[in-house]
């Protein structure tokens, strides 16, 4: 199943006295967040990861646009179908106190969309987070139903909400993170989900016939949009889901840190890294993700038939380096059972010290959340991207 627990860490967190003096002051001063979480204490192993991420998580768990219901509703049915233990257990207690949730509310997450007890719009978001889960994408119908429900801003706070909490899971399976004290996993008896992510790759297309969600053009840029993209842009005129994502700023603007680590400021090599983008990319049928890193992957020294064994997966003919096939099957893994078996982490493990095992997992889980939002936007390829071949 899914994110089958592990019998002891592969990532011991790091004791309080041990973090980097920066993260500590910032989670000892007043106002913090009072106890140290298992979670917390195993990110603090690449601090530098910690600290650009959690920009981002803050927002998703406390200033995004959505109300509390409807933030766990997502957040629980993304751990529940990525079986991750940990994360349920969390958001258990975060959703009694925060929506007034109680055991039938967990239940019907478990249950699904079709449960009695869900309203039309609670509906339209398990059904959302399924098709993220699922296909890397929302089809027509949820779609049309979370819009009806809910405002653009809304609407991307729930993909991208679904995506870091898929790409959290993923951490948490694959890092062997601990229930904390007093905290408890999956009921007894609760029907774990069935569903992955099918082992057939879909086509790699550009999906929809026109964007759900438009690019801003810079005529309609408010000045914080226009601030704000700025940055995100660097040196391009014109990004396109940087453009679409600007419509909600402040997600944007927290999101930009993590991105950029992974991006740039990551402890793997350039050419791994890109491995990595790719193969989740084709995992996922994301032409724009493809069009867009595929000379980031000539840049970084892949030759045309590595990019193409990218496609074809660790069983091409031209991997005949173990480290190579290691990365291929990571991010099969982490997409198909948001895990990491044994052999693979074993096989990363050496090569990778911690801060790159932890970066291969965030890389996989970041490219995985951007190929579910360019999908379920429907992005058009800038017109500075070449499209390719459905390799």
């Amino acid at each position: 199943m899914p994110g089958a627990r592990l019998s002891r860490p592969r990532i011991v967190p790091l004791p309080l006295a041990d973090w980097d003096p920066e993260l500590r002051a910032r989670f000892e001063k007043p106002g913090g967040l009072g106890r140290i979480l298992n979670v917390m204490g195993t990110l603090a192993n690449h601090p530098a990861l910690f600290r650009r991420w959690v920009i981002f998580a803050n927002h998703c768990l406390f200033k995004s646009t959505l109300t509390a219901r409807a933030r766990e509703i997502v957040i629980l049915r993304t751990a529940w179908l990525a079986g991750c233990a940990y994360e349920w257990g969390q958001h258990l207690e975060i959703a009694a106190a925060d929506a007034v949730f109680g055991e039938p509310e967990f239940s019907a997450l478990a249950e699904g969309a079709a449960a009695p007890l869900w309203r039309p719009p609670d509906a339209a978001l398990i059904r959302a987070a399924d098709g993220l889960y699922v296909d890397a994408s929302v089809d027509d119908a949820t779609w049309e139903a979370l819009r009806a429900h809910y405002d653009e801003r809304q609407v991307l706070d729930v993909v991208f909400m679904a995506g870091n909490y898929l790409m959290l899971a993923m951490a948490l399976n694959a890092f062997g993170v601990r229930l904390d004290e007093g905290s408890r996993g999956f009921r007894p008896g609760l029907p774990m989900n069935g569903r992955r992510p099918s082992p057939t790759l879909p086509p790699m297309e550009v999906r929809h016939a026109t964007p759900r969600l438009s690019p801003l053009p810079d005529a309609a840029l408010t000045p914080d949009q226009r601030e704000v993209l700025t940055k995100a842009r660097g040196h391009l005129a014109s990004v396109n889901v940087l453009d679409t994502v600007v419509r909600h700023p402040d997600l944007l603007r927290r999101w930009l840190p993590f991105f950029n680590h992974v991006l740039h400021k990551s402890a793997l090599p350039a050419r791994d890294r890109e491995v990595l983008i790719l193969r989740i990319g084709r995992l996922c049928g994301a032409a724009y993700e493809w069009a867009q890193h595929v000379p980031w992957a000539e840049r970084a020294g892949l030759t045309a038939d590595e990019i193409h064994g990218i496609a074809a997966g660790a069983d091409a003919a031209v991997w005949s380096d173990a480290h190579d096939c290691a990365l291929l099957r990571a991010g099969d893994q982490l997409h198909r059972a948001t895990m990491l078996d044994d052999a693979t982490w074993t096989a990363l493990a050496a090569r990778y010290g911690t801060a790159q095992l932890m970066d291969v997992v965030f890389t996989v889980g970041q490219y995985r959340l951007v190929s579910a939002a360019l999908n379920t936007l429907g992005v058009r390829l800038d017109a500075y991207l070449r499209a390719y071949p459905s390799p």
